[in-house]
């Protein structure tokens, strides 16, 4: 059975106000220590699995030099055996994805990820304004973030996504409809639309909380306006609206793809399946064992030189865990989960496990399934039976999920 690759690279040119993931500033020595570090890691991982989808996300993965990240990459490709296989010209038929920031693109460095074997470019927008962008802390205008879709494109680049956030303080419908429409306007595979959300630790969270002045009138906290949660519902509605008429499809509460451009990678995750991290924070699953890596860069390079694991924590997920994970993971899809192949898959039937939170959130209209539920839960379901949240239910996830925790 083949497995994912995560590989995390923890620098950026500068942190935005909202980010609460591993990542500091780069600097060309350490990233040099960290890259041999990492490599080292990733040579001690197994390869009796072939690698079905390889992921480098961060931070910033582009704000290295292009030189770092094609040596990177080959070092991947060498370890690795791929499903499906290389060409014989090295590159790969899989998913490869990297994350990129606009600000930190050129076309040589493009041409050199490309030419690597990356096949799948995810490219950090949030937004078209440019005030919204200086708020955030962005180091790119959206007149740079066309053109970085420009310069992939003419990298070789045919499968590209970007990244959206709505919900900025400032943000009104309007500005929101404005981005989406040039989002769309550069025709990318895959669009991720996400709620902007205040982390604790971060410099959103300090500017939005006490003892900064309390609202006033328009809901400003401090000079800083977020959108009422009614504006947030709409914008939301209007980005499953907007894109299903543009030919997106909305297959994960955040996540829209043209036919066949669905991420394979975070599809692995969401059914559960297995994958390896590698570098500084980075999470693995395999065999039913869920583990993480330090968070601090310093301490990770001491850690490999030393030849030591770099291993924070890890613990064997029991057969209950496993089955809440797999409910709120599988229903974060809007195709929902397969009832039936769940049920194998768990040994378990999902109905009769959870009769009475199935019944209540149909009640409440929050989820939908064609197999009968209450006293008559324990019938055959068919193959194509399945499980999913309703429009509804998209808005209130949580609230669902929380109910098969």
């Amino acid at each position: 059975m083949s497995i994912s690759l995560y590989v995390h690279i923890p620098f950026c040119v500068k942190r935005c106000i909202y980010c609460d993931f591993v990542s500091g500033p780069y600097t060309p020595e350490k990233a040099a220590a960290y890259l041999t570090a990492l490599k080292k890691e990733i040579s001690s991982i197994p390869v009796d699995r072939q690698l079905s989808t390889l992921y480098i996300g961060g931070g910033t993965p582009t704000v290295l030099t292009a030189d770092q990240l094609s040596g990177l990459i080959n070092h991947i490709f060498e370890h690795f055996n791929f499903s499906p296989p290389l060409t014989k010209g090295g590159q790969w038929g899989g998913e490869s994805t990297i994350e990129a920031n606009p600000g930190t693109l050129d076309r040589d460095k493009l041409i050199s990820i490309r030419s690597a074997g990356i096949n799948r470019i995810s490219i950090g927008f949030q937004s078209f304004n440019n005030d919204e962008l200086t708020f955030l802390g962005r180091i790119h205008t959206g007149s740079e973030a066309e053109e970085a879709v420009r310069l992939a494109r003419n990298a070789g680049f045919k499968n590209i996504g970007i990244d959206l956030i709505y919900g900025i303080p400032g943000q009104d419908i309007n500005s929101w409809k404005m981005t989406l429409e040039k989002a769309v306007s550069l025709r990318p595979e895959h669009i991720s639309a996400y709620e902007l959300t205040v982390e604790k630790g971060t410099e959103l969270h300090r500017l939005l909380s006490p003892p900064h002045p309390p609202l006033g009138k328009g809901g400003r906290r401090g000079g800083i306006f977020r959108p009422d949660e009614d504006n947030i519902i709409g914008m939301y509605e209007h980005t499953i609206d907007y894109l299903k008429a543009k030919g997106y499809l909305h297959y994960e509460i955040s996540n829209f793809g043209l036919p066949g451009s669905f991420s394979r990678h975070n599809l692995n995750y969401w059914d559960r399946g297995d994958y390896y991290g590698a570098g500084a924070g980075a999470h693995s699953f395999v065999n039913n064992t869920r583990s993480y890596n330090t968070a601090d860069p310093d301490q990770y390079i001491k850690l490999v030189s030393e030849e030591k694991k770099p291993l924070k924590h890890s613990e064997e997920i029991t057969t209950e865990k496993a089955i809440s994970e797999a409910i709120f993971l599988g229903l974060r899809k809007t195709a929902g989960i397969n009832i039936d192949a769940f049920s194998r898959r768990y040994n378990m039937n999902l109905p009769v496990l959870y009769d009475k939170e199935i019944h209540e959130l149909q009640e409440a209209g929050l989820v939908v399934t064609n197999v009968p539920v209450g006293r008559q839960a324990g019938s055959e379901c068919s193959h194509e039976t399945n499980i999913r949240l309703t429009q509804k239910g998209l808005l209130l996830s949580n609230e669902v999920f929380v109910r098969f925790i």
